[in-house]
């Protein structure tokens, strides 16, 4: 900016910076004014001065229109040059031509200034009160939301408040109601109650009354029985002088029946019970004769526990009379216990072991037999029934059974189990391997053959057998006669999974 040491040029210059200034924050309104000063003095000398100044109302509308003025803003700023440049011009023509014109352009100019200062501070002032009017709606509209949300939490709480009322109501109600409930039924059950306290009391009442008849027929009849034997004794008084003598002799009598009825001598307990080739049995002996069913293993191991538990130091004898086999099950669970019993079981022969007898004396710790007993080894036996699949099924469980039973005989023997198999067919067609026992001991199918028993355990005389008759001897033990009149053995079933081993060439035995 130029600058020039005379007033008038001072306030010129001054009034061209405002407008410079006024011009570049007024292009954002992008309106327009024209300025003319001319003077009156020299009609041949006229100056015209056009200058773009903005009203207080334009400013205003400005303010109120933002999106008008940032449109022209751009073309505002580019003109803003270049009007300053012609009010230089101006300025300086002014100052060349007439300096009495350049005082009262500078006097006009000053006045023009005092006008926008004032209408800017009367804009200033609008401005603020507008701003204080906002702050004023902002602060109210916010106190109004604050109360409209007030409001509002006020009666969310009084609707919670009266629903949580209700809700206690309602539990009241229904908790009074159950009370009155309960407390009817409370009344119903003392009621009932006290009413079978009465009937109680009443059969107690009736009951003592027939306690009391009866206590006064005791207390005659106790009177009466004291009597008879009073009477009774005197007259033992007078008998017992004349009968004395043979009630002597019948005591005397039965005395000597009583003794000669046992031979008054204990069982012979011996750890090696086999003395000169005879074999003494104590009475540590269990009996097998007849088929081995469901039963019997319990029948074994209950006197296997028994004779244990009373002394474990002499053997235990499993005498086997005439056996034809059985359950697989059971001849297994009695193998078991005699291998787990802390005293030696010894297995007697003392005419037929077969199928799972034969298993259980061959297994045995140590076996006997009459030379003349018969010992039978055969393939599990059994019938199927069911689908083919099923009989698939039970096939091959019979298979794993007489691997099972079958085996530990064949390793006793020397030898594998399908040679076993083999030698059976090879001896009998039918597969029913049959052997007297002092050949049976050659194959280790018993350990020694004794002539001489003797059975130490009879101390008392053996009582007669019940005469029955032919019919009930007939059907016992599950004897039946079939369509032919023939008599046949029923076998019971058998538990899943089980089956008989037993021998069977006459189909006796049947299920």
């Amino acid at each position: 900016m130029m600058s020039f040491k005379p007033l008038s040029l001072s306030v010129l210059i001054s009034l061209l910076s405002a407008h410079a200034v006024f011009a570049l924050e007024s292009t954002e309104a992008n309106h327009r004014a024209t300025l003319k000063v001319a003077t009156t003095e020299n009609a041949d000398n006229t100056v015209t001065v056009k200058a773009n100044a903005g009203t207080a109302s334009d400013t205003e509308e400005n303010a109120k229109n933002p999106e008008n003025s940032e449109s022209s803003a751009t073309t505002d700023v580019a003109t803003s040059e270049d009007r300053l440049a012609t009010l230089l011009k101006l300025l300086e023509q002014l100052k060349e031509s007439n300096p009495e014109l350049s005082r009262q352009l500078v006097e006009k100019v000053e006045q023009h200034q005092l006008q926008i200062l004032q209408l800017q501070q009367e804009k200033e002032l609008l401005s603020l009160q507008n701003e204080l009017l906002q702050e004023k709606n902002r602060f109210a509209l916010a106190q109004l939301t604050a109360n409209k949300e007030r409001v509002e939490l006020e009666n969310a709480l009084q609707v919670a408040k009266q629903a949580q009322a209700l809700a206690e109501l309602n539990d009241k109600k229904a908790r009074l109601e159950l009370e009155n409930a309960i407390r009817e039924q409370q009344s119903k059950l003392s009621f009932a109650d006290k009413e079978v306290e009465k009937a109680q009391l009443a059969a107690q009442n009736a009951l003592q009354e027939e306690k009391n008849k009866v206590i006064e027929l005791k207390i005659a009849l106790e009177t009466a029985q004291i009597a008879h034997e009073t009477a009774k004794l005197e007259y033992e008084k007078v008998k017992q002088a004349s009968i004395g003598d043979l009630t002597d002799k019948l005591v005397k009598r039965e005395q000597r029946a009583l003794w000669d009825s046992q031979t008054n001598k204990a069982p012979e307990y011996l750890q090696d019970p086999y003395v000169n080739g005879e074999l003494i049995i104590s009475d540590r002996r269990i009996m097998i004769t007849g088929p081995i069913l469901p039963g019997s293993s319990m029948y074994v191991t209950e006197r296997l526990s028994y004779f244990n538990n009373k002394s474990a130091e002499y053997p235990i004898f499993l005498i086997i009379d005439n056996c034809a086999g059985g359950s697989v099950m059971e001849g297994m669970q009695i193998i078991k216990a005699m291998q787990a019993s802390q005293a030696p079981v010894y297995v007697v022969v003392k005419s037929l072991a077969a199928s799972m007898a034969a298993v259980i004396a061959t297994t045995a710790k140590r076996s006997f037999a009459y030379p003349d007993a018969i010992i039978i080894h055969h393939q599990v036996w059994s019938g199927f029934l069911g689908n083919l699949t099923q009989q698939n099924e039970q096939a091959a469980m019979m298979q794993e059974w007489s691997r099972r039973v079958m085996e530990p005989v064949a390793n006793k023997m020397g030898m594998n189990l399908e040679t076993l198999i083999k030698e059976m067919y090879k001896h009998n067609s039918d597969g029913n391997w049959r052997e007297f026992a002092d050949k049976a001991v050659t194959l280790k199918w018993v350990d020694t053959v004794v002539e001489n028993v003797r059975d130490t355990s009879y101390i008392k005389q053996p009582q007669e057998p019940e005469v029955v008759a032919p019919d009930v001897l007939l059907f016992s033990n599950h004897e039946k006669l079939d369509t032919n009149g023939k008599s046949y053995y029923q076998l019971p079933p058998l538990s899943v999974m089980d089956m008989y081993h037993l021998y069977n060439p006459d189909n006796y035995y049947r299920y």
